[in-house]
């Protein structure tokens, strides 16, 4: 779809924003199919790294694994960011520390949300998702070319346009808090949680890091089914942890103790439609 970029978002001005951010470079958009798509090909025309991108509504949002990510107008912050040179050593610690960032800043400016931190990239409160970080590179040859980050934010209340499937795994801020939160004061948490840890993560989380991991760790001794690529059905079992190179500590029903690098967690995967996220 083409892409119409405007001046404000938000109530508030690019120029505002600017200022805001200590940045030059933000673009803005009305409705978009999603700000990665928009901030890889502004990457690739040359725009500088810290560039923000930010929309008012997406048609085309996706999360993980290629979700979707459900985006209505004036709803949520849709927010990414343009990232070079890279570090990609360790990507699976850039999204975990990337989404700690974010929930880091949630937690301490707004009272009552106590949000966790779902592994490996999504924002949680009151047992539900209210957001999700995407990390995705563009390469040359063996070497990243720039990065963007893109995270998602549900600021006001799941409307009926929302698909019924989520209504026991989302929610959002305002619903959680029950009061009407700034969007602009949302997207200073994502902006300032992204400006934490990145471009580069440290290699391994250790003493107060890891500390500070476990404590927003909200799967830790949940129960839940892992699926892994090539395994429709999954194993059920207890998350334990997140190790210090950013692996999943999963231990099954059945089995071993295991490391996941790479898999779905669905700690909803049993629970009735509608008391999902208890």
């Amino acid at each position: 779809m083409s892409r119409r970029t405007t001046n404000d978002w938000a109530g508030e001005s690019i120029e505002d924003l600017r200022a805001r951010w200590g940045r030059e470079s933000v673009v803005l958009y009305g409705k978009i199919d999603s700000t990665n798509a928009a901030a890889g090909d502004l990457a690739e025309d040359g725009y500088p790294a810290g560039t923000l991108v930010l929309c008012r509504e997406q048609s085309a949002g996706r999360g993980r694994a290629g979700h979707e990510w459900h985006s209505p107008r004036d709803a949520g912050v849709y927010l990414s960011m343009i990232l070079r040179p890279v570090d990609l050593a360790h990507p699976a610690m850039l999204s975990i520390l990337a989404g700690l960032g974010v929930v880091e800043r949630l937690d301490a400016g707004f009272r009552g949300l106590a949000p966790g931190l779902k592994w490996p990239n999504d924002v949680v409160a009151a047992g539900k998702k209210i957001g999700g970080v995407l990390a995705e590179a563009s390469w040359s040859e063996s070497r990243p070319r720039y990065l963007v980050v893109g995270v998602g934010i549900n600021v006001r209340p799941l409307g009926r346009s929302a698909p019924k499937e989520l209504s026991g795994m989302a929610t959002a801020i305002d619903t959680v808090t029950g009061g009407k939160a700034s969007l602009a004061e949302v997207a200073d948490c994502v902006v300032a949680g992204l400006e934490t840890w990145l471009p580069a993560a440290p290699a391994t989380l250790e003493g107060d890091l890891l500390a500070r991991v476990d404590r927003y760790d909200w799967l830790r001794d949940r129960r839940a089914r892992l699926t892994m690529p090539g395994d429709a059905s999954g194993q059920r079992g207890t998350c334990v942890g997140i190790a210090p190179d950013g692996a999943l500590l999963f231990r099954p029903d059945r089995g071993a103790l295991r490391r996941v690098g790479d898999g779905v967690i669905d700690p909803w995967a049993d629970q009735p439609s509608g008391t999902r996220g208890g």
